[in-house]
């Protein structure tokens, strides 16, 4: 786990996972910040924000995926926990 890479665990054994740093903006990453946000519950990833490269901006809700814009890192923590939260995850 690099040093940039948080993770913590939830009451309910679950885990989050978080990795964000600056980067050089280029065509996936436009604002210069490359991040993954992950909620791990029972061994099953539930909630993922990513920017990998090859890929824009987007999130993971039980494997679905979805088109996100991102504006700060403070919203996206925001947006992160309220996903976590509408599906009854414990912050």
């Amino acid at each position: 786990m690099s040093p940039r890479e948080k993770r913590r665990y939830l009451p309910d054994g679950s885990f989050i996972e978080r990795a964000i740093e600056a980067v050089k903006a280029d065509r996936w990453r436009p604002h210069g910040i490359r991040y993954r946000y992950a909620w791990v519950q029972n061994d099953e990833c539930r909630v993922l924000f990513d920017n990998h490269h090859g890929k824009t901006d987007h999130l993971h809700i039980d494997n679905e995926e979805y088109s996100y814009v991102f504006t700060t890192p403070e919203k996206l923590l925001e947006d992160f926990y309220s996903e976590i939260r509408k599906l009854g995850g414990a912050i």
